[in-house]
C-alpha cells in the first residue's frame, strides 16, 4: 500500500500549494477517493483472510468425512470407511483400485487389471474378512 501513501502525501503537498478554490476541491476529491480505496482494500483483505480460514476448515471436515481405516492382510489391502459402507472391502495393494474375483476366476485380483493377483482364493475370502474383525 506504499503507492496509496504516496498519493496521500502528494495531495497534502498540493493542498499546501493550491491557491484556487477549484484546485482545492479536486485535491479533496482525490484524498477522499484514496481513503475510500484504502477502506475497501482493507475490507477485501479481511474477507480474503476469512475465506482462507473457512477453506482450511472445510478441507479438514472433508478429510475427516473421507477418512478410511486401511489394513494389509494376507497381501490384500483392505479399506473400511464411508465409501465402502463402513465394511471391509478388498483393494489392490499395487494401484489401490478395488479387488474382486473375476468371472470364472479362482483368486482375488485387481479390477483395474494392473497385473496384481493375490494368493487368496475366492472360497477363502469370507474367512479372511472374518480375520479382520
Amino acid at each position: 500500500m506504499g503507492a496509496l501513501k504516496d498519493i496521500v502525501d502528494l495531495t497534502k503537498d498540493l493542498e499546501s500549494r493550491a491557491k484556487d478554490r477549484r484546485d482545492m476541491e479536486i485535491i479533496h476529491k482525490i484524498q477522499s477517493l484514496a481513503f475510500s480505496f484504502q477502506s475497501n482494500y482493507a475490507d477485501m483483505v479481511e474477507r480474503d483472510v476469512q475465506l482462507v480460514q473457512e477453506n482450511a476448515e472445510l478441507k479438514k471436515k472433508l478429510a475427516e468425512a473421507q477418512a478410511e481405516e486401511v489394513r494389509i492382510h494376507r497381501s490384500i489391502e483392505f479399506r473400511k470407511g464411508p465409501r465402502t459402507g463402513n465394511r471391509w472391502a478388498a483393494f489392490c495393494p499395487k494401484c489401490h483400485m478395488p479387488a474382486d474375483t473375476p468371472s470364472l476366476g479362482v483368486y482375488i485380483e485387481c479390477t483395474a487389471q494392473c497385473g496384481w493377483t493375490s494368493s487368496v482364493k475366492h472360497l477363502e475370502f469370507s474367512r479372511v474378512l472374518a480375520e479382520l474383525g
